[in-house]
């Protein structure tokens, strides 16, 4: 028991440290059920290895067997609920300019974890282009087995919703929005979306502290100018991020960070998602960018 308790504490320490990146204040769930599933693999393994051997099946050729089996469900299951809160890379692509979208799927493929969409009208940036929401559903016959992630950056969000949630399996709302966020955010969950909010770098997180238990993602913008491209990580953001650690609800939503990462930063950021465009676009070998 001893030497399985070790074993256990190390493998989860190596796979949380270098395999699957999962942010602290989601290890204490992960750790249950590394612990739960590799301690009933362990006891199916002695079990099922004494019978082939009373069957006359040498130990080491019983031992190969059950070992390979059960490591290849044990695998699914740790993959499946210990690590599911492993860090994830989507990449971003605008709803308003006309971007190649094909041109985009050939440089980086299946390798995004999700694709994220931003989507931003005059209410929000005078700059803005016309908002071209018939974009979101050729983003998904691009990647059909893809998680869409849908940022909309607008202050009267409720009048775009129609025309995204037939196309989105996320949408991310502003805190900054006039309109009441809580029918905002009932009226995407009730679609079988899941509902996310989004705070300005300059926005206090305890406006996003009432909401905690109405969405599944909380993301904040890591730059200071929301729907430009290219602009540089504001370290501040990482504080923000060791804030929210400290929060009793944490453990209720996933935490994205959106803005200026990169390979340079993202080991500093202890979340679950985080969106790159530039980093990964105007890289020479975008898919490789994505693995970095």
């Amino acid at each position: 028991p001893i030497g399985i308790g070790i074993g256990i504490l190390f493998s989860f320490w190596f796979n949380v440290r270098f395999n699957f990146k999962v942010p602290t204040g989601k290890r204490h769930r992960a750790f249950l059920f590394f612990a739960g599933i590799s301690i009933g693999s362990a006891c199916l393994n002695f079990g099922f290895r004494n019978q082939l051997i009373e069957a006359g099946i040498s130990y080491e050729i019983s031992r190969f067997l059950v070992a390979g089996f059960l490591f290849s469900i044990a695998y699914g299951f740790h993959r499946k609920f210990s690590f599911k809160d492993l860090k994830q890379v989507g990449i971003a692509v605008y709803a308003n300019e006309l971007e190649d979208i094909a041109q985009i799927k050939n440089k980086i493929g299946a390798y995004p974890d999700f694709i994220h969409v931003d989507l931003i009208d005059k209410s929000f940036s005078e700059a803005a282009t016309e908002v071209r929401t018939n974009r979101l559903e050729t983003i998904a016959a691009h990647w059909p087995n893809k998680h869409i992630q849908v940022h909309v950056m607008s202050r009267n969000p409720m009048p775009w919703l129609d025309e995204i949630l037939p196309h989105a399996d996320t949408i991310i709302v502003h805190a900054e929005c006039i309109e009441d966020l809580s029918a905002v955010i009932k009226k995407i969950r009730d679609s079988g979306v899941s509902a996310g909010l989004c705070l300005l770098i300059d926005t206090p997180l305890e406006v996003a502290k009432q909401y905690v238990n109405e969405i599944d993602i909380l993301m904040l913008l890591a730059i200071r100018v929301p729907g430009k491209s290219g602009q540089k990580f504001e370290m501040e953001a990482i504080q923000r991020v060791e804030e929210i650690k400290t929060w009793g609800d944490r453990n209720k939503f996933d935490l994205c960070i959106d803005g200026g990462v990169s390979e340079k930063n993202i080991h500093l950021l202890n979340v679950e998602l985080v969106v790159s465009g530039s980093s990964v676009l105007e890289n020479p070998d975008p898919a490789r960018q994505i693995m970095r």
